[in-house]
């Protein structure tokens, strides 16, 4: 009978204990992003799971003798942010000799960081810039950087600054190192798709892209595992630093072994959510066949809460690779192996996320979507960029069952005519959408500056880009509970809801107040991942 009682009491105080938080966050403005948009005061979290998100009166009981209680003083609170395109590992083995510019709209300043940069490497140590910004997001002064400003920022050490992919800026000491005669101005542009010369006075062909190449190849040392895995570290802290939580790793083969996240995860180091398509390279019919091979052979979404795959893309097949800058349409003939590939993705249930950048691209893909939708569901496959998608498209995508992922678009000059992407009629349609960054070569990584762009539709320094922005309630939704349905994540992603994961951030001023031109310096005072501070404080 004694023995049956203490059974009776363990299993008593074993269900209570399953219901008293670890920590509860109190005296906050907590923006839910569930279904209702709730805004309450108060959340419990136990583990790395939110029990409760309600006003603060209703979560006392589960407050037990244990339970930390942190006081937020008045600050808002938002679920962790996502990024559903981000090159991360491409960028995450760079990262030690890389600096960035994302969004600094005054030139003396870039300079200062470029100069700040070098003067922290060793001497004769390349210094790398390697995109995210624009030469015309100075104020002060736009233009592609001088070679004079470049050797008086950088006297000791060869320096690189690449411009997405069509020019790069390099110093005296990095002219010499890749033995190039340079000029005064220190410019590789590329000049359309025939020829590509090398701007600002010099002679000679030389593109920009193989002055890039070049230049990383022989000056960027491949990173040991142990270096790749410090460098995941950084990388991951500095994004933690931004807002982000989860990114979605829409790589090459090239970029990096995925396994390293994986790695540190397993190690409990990982403070970043980092999930991948699967790696394979296709560039010809040939390679094409051998990537259905694998993905023959492969399982789609093999992935826990950390780490892992979710589906393929960003470039299912190589050769369909579309530019805002011209319009392309593809033969039949071109666009059989990217077929091949999606039929054997629709009969294996495999997610794709594909880049498609001009509406022409997007009918070329969605007449394949339904013909190997035979094959298998294409339901939430997902349609990258999609910067001059028209209303017919939308639409039929949404019939289809497509999900579009939108990407920052303030590194970029706004010359086309009409909101490119058009935020509003993406978001009056009804279909699924969520923002990204496209970080880090050709677009800020900054989730904040993303926000900024979706709210306000300027680009930087302070341009009207998008005449029809959306509201900021449907921008944060579309990087966050959207966001979360893109990755096959709804269930544990994306707010701040009951048995979700606990990721949010605290803010340093209210999202949902500022004025929209502050969005873009809105930073986290603490940022949690799993129920874990990874960056600042309470």
């Amino acid at each position: 009978m004694i023995a049956m009682k203490a059974l009776f009491l363990l299993a008593i105080a074993s269900a209570l204990s399953a219901q008293t938080a670890d920590t509860i966050y109190h005296n906050a403005r907590i923006v839910t992003v569930d279904a209702g948009f709730r805004i309450v005061s108060g959340l419990a979290v136990k583990g790395d799971r939110i029990l409760a998100a309600d006003d603060i009166a209703k979560l006392k009981p589960l407050a037990g003798p244990q339970t930390k209680l942190v006081d937020l003083k008045g600050r808002t609170v938002i679920p962790g942010l996502i990024d559903n395109h981000l090159h991360f590992l491409r960028d995450a083995m760079r990262w030690k000799q890389q600096t960035r510019i994302d969004g600094i709209t005054s030139r003396a300043k870039a300079l200062e960081v470029i100069a700040a940069k070098a003067k922290a490497s060793p001497e004769g140590q390349w210094v790398f810039v390697l995109g995210g910004w624009s030469e015309d997001q100075f104020a002060d002064q736009p233009g592609g950087f001088t070679k004079s400003e470049l050797d008086a920022a950088a006297p000791k050490n060869p320096v690189l600054i690449q411009k997405s992919y069509m020019a790069a800026y390099t110093n005296t000491l990095a002219d010499s190192a890749l033995g190039s005669p340079g000029g005064q101005n220190s410019g590789f542009k590329g000049k359309g798709k025939g020829g590509i010369k090398k701007g600002g006075g010099g002679g000679g062909d030389s593109g920009a892209r193989g002055i890039i190449n070049s230049a990383l190849d022989r000056f960027l040392p491949e990173p040991s595992e142990n270096e790749a895995l410090q460098n995941i570290r950084d990388f991951s802290a500095v994004l933690n630093g931004m807002g982000l939580t989860t990114v979605y790793d829409v790589g090459r083969d090239t970029d990096g072994p995925i396994e390293l996240c994986g790695k540190l995860a397993a190690q409990n180091q990982a403070t970043l959510r980092v999930f991948h398509t699967l790696r394979y390279s296709a560039n010809d019919p040939a390679q094409a066949d051998e990537a259905v091979s694998l993905i023959q052979r492969s399982k789609p979404l093999q992935n826990d809460a950390w780490s892992g795959l979710v589906g393929i893309g960003e470039h299912t097949y190589g050769p369909i690779h579309d530019s805002t800058m011209r319009l392309t349409r593809y033969s039949a003939e071109a666009l059989a192996p990217f077929e091949k590939i999606a039929a054997a993705a629709a009969a294996g249930g495999w997610h794709i996320h594909d880049h498609a950048m001009q509406d022409s691209t997007i009918t070329a893909y969605m007449d394949v979507f339904e013909r190997v939708a035979a094959k298998g569901s294409v339901a939430r496959w997902t349609l990258a960029h999609c910067d001059t998608i028209k209303p017919a498209s939308i639409a039929r995508a949404k019939q289809l069952g497509l999900t579009l992922a939108i990407h920052n678009k303030t590194a970029k000059p706004a010359g086309r005519d009409g909101d490119s992407p058009p935020l509003k009629a993406i978001q009056d349609s009804g279909i699924v959408w969520g923002l990204g960054s496209d970080g880090g070569v050709v677009a800020p990584i900054n989730p904040f500056t993303t926000l900024w762009w979706a709210v306000s539709g300027k680009i930087f320094p302070d341009r009207v880009a998008i005449q029809q922005p959306v509201t900021r309630e449907q921008a944060l939704i579309a990087h966050t509970r959207s966001n979360a349905h893109l990755l096959f994540k709804e269930k544990d992603l994306g707010s701040l809801e009951p048995g979700k994961l606990a990721d949010f951030l605290v803010l340093d001023r209210d999202y949902l107040t500022v004025n929209a031109d502050e969005i873009k310096d809105i930073r986290p005072a603490m940022t949690v991942v799993g129920g874990k501070v990874v960056f600042g404080t309470p």
